[in-house]
């Protein structure tokens, strides 16, 4: 019986010890199913470019060899025929066909491939091939993996892209790198003329042309095979060079306006105040305040958080004005950007609100003007918000504004003064 209780008091302080250490650890896991969704770009690599692991690799892939620095001083590969080492730069743009793995009677791992019908192995010695498979960045120098570039030449060229980063290359023969990097437009549209190698890291040389017949190329990751690489490591000024992070099969203006007008497209919208618009023949004219609208449209464009609506008024007239929904500065109002969608429109139909109120009366009201006989409603949407309100017993009340004062009788305007 002793000895039950022992076992029992162990078993209810282990929970307890338990819970003390792991009652902080929550998680949403078990109280919904995951939500995350993988970019068209991402799945486009998990259908159709494979990453191999270095332990993955089949007889039949193939590599180009492009040497780094390094490379050119420690040899990456030997000549099976005589076991000797082969200078790289004598291997460069050269193809080398992987064969398979052995292991010498030394215990060195042999990667054996073949190049114009001479075979070739890469060394690794004092480690079994499990264990170096292991190692996160594992893989062999200078061998740019040409099964992503084959896939990415059939899949992608000739197809419209939008760019991710605003920043790509252009080739330059008088540089020592042999490009020069230059800027382009985010989200900006181009076509894939040419896909090619570039380098173990960046495989896929990606060549575009945009609208005016400039062409750029930028070289990037896909399926990450022998890049050499980790997914930290795609950060700074390499992070665009994985090619989720450089190009879209979307465009991002589309996306942009479709969900704004997901948001506020056929929607009552009217003027705070007498603001500026474009009309049908591209001439400005200032609209009153209170002006009434339905939003029909909502443009997104390059290089800029301002879209443009496209605006229905209430008397047939179509209009359009340039409004950000995007605030320079959520908490500084001093910041905020101009044209902010929410200081210029309110939204509803704020004459369906006042049903009594004449068309003459919002005409005046409009112009921010009073007369004798409108309601201390409609005064307020003439003027704004009194400095102060003084009230005396009898319906009377006086509001007082910094050039004038208002005197009321049960909510009518008796005089301005």
């Amino acid at each position: 019986m002793k000895r039950f209780l022992c076992m029992l008091f162990w078993v209810v302080g282990c929970c307890i010890g338990c819970y003390a250490q792991n009652g902080y650890i929550v998680s949403t896991a078990s109280r919904q199913a995951s939500s995350s969704v993988e970019s068209p770009e991402k799945q486009f690599i998990d259908d159709h470019l494979k990453y191999y692991s270095l332990c993955d690799w089949t007889p039949g892939m193939k590599f180009m060899v492009i040497p780094e620095r390094k490379d050119l001083v420690i040899p990456v590969f030997k000549s099976a025929e005589t076991g000797k080492d082969v200078d790289s730069g004598e291997l460069k743009y050269k193809i080398m066909e992987f064969l398979g793995t052995e292991v010498t009677d030394r215990g060195f791992v042999h990667f054996n491939f073949d190049c114009e019908g001479k075979p070739y192995y890469h060394e690794v010695k004092n480690i079994t091939l499990e264990q170096y498979c292991m190692k996160p960045k594992a893989g062999i120098p200078t061998l740019a993996y040409l099964g992503d570039v084959d896939i990415a030449k059939d899949l992608l060229e000739g197809e419209t892209l939008y760019m991710r980063t605003d920043k790509v290359r252009i080739d330059d023969p008088n540089s020592t790198s042999g490009y020069k990097e230059v800027h382009i437009g985010l989200n900006e549209k181009v076509t894939v003329t040419a896909v090619g190698v570039d380098s173990r890291a960046f495989p896929v040389k990606i060549v575009f042309s945009d609208s005016k017949g400039n062409t750029y190329y930028q070289p990037v990751a896909i399926s990450k095979t022998n890049c050499g690489m980790l997914d930290n490591d795609f950060i700074m000024e390499k992070k665009n060079k994985y090619f989720p992070n450089a190009f879209s099969f979307s465009d991002a203006n589309a996306k942009k306006a479709r969900t704004l007008m997901e948001k506020y497209g056929k929607k009552p919208v009217y003027l705070k105040a007498e603001t500026a618009c474009t009309d049908d023949a591209g001439m400005t004219v200032k609209l009153p305040k209170y002006t009434q609208f339905v939003i029909k449209d909502i443009i997104a464009e390059n290089g800029t958080q301002s879209v443009t609506l496209e605006l229905a008024a209430a008397d047939g007239k179509s209009y359009r004005m340039k409004t950000t929904f995007v605030h320079a500065s959520v908490t500084n109002l001093a910041l905020r950007n101009d044209n902010y969608f929410a200081d210029i429109f309110g939204i509803g139909n704020l004459r369906a609100k006042y049903p009594d109120t004449t068309e003459e009366t919002w005409d005046l009201i409009s112009h921010g003007e009073v007369r004798k006989g409108m309601t201390t409603d409609e005064c307020r949407l003439s003027l704004g918000d009194p400095i102060r309100v003084h009230k005396v017993t009898g319906g009377y009340e006086t509001w007082y504004y910094q050039r004038k004062s208002l005197d009321f009788t049960h909510k009518k305007l008796e005089r301005i003064n």
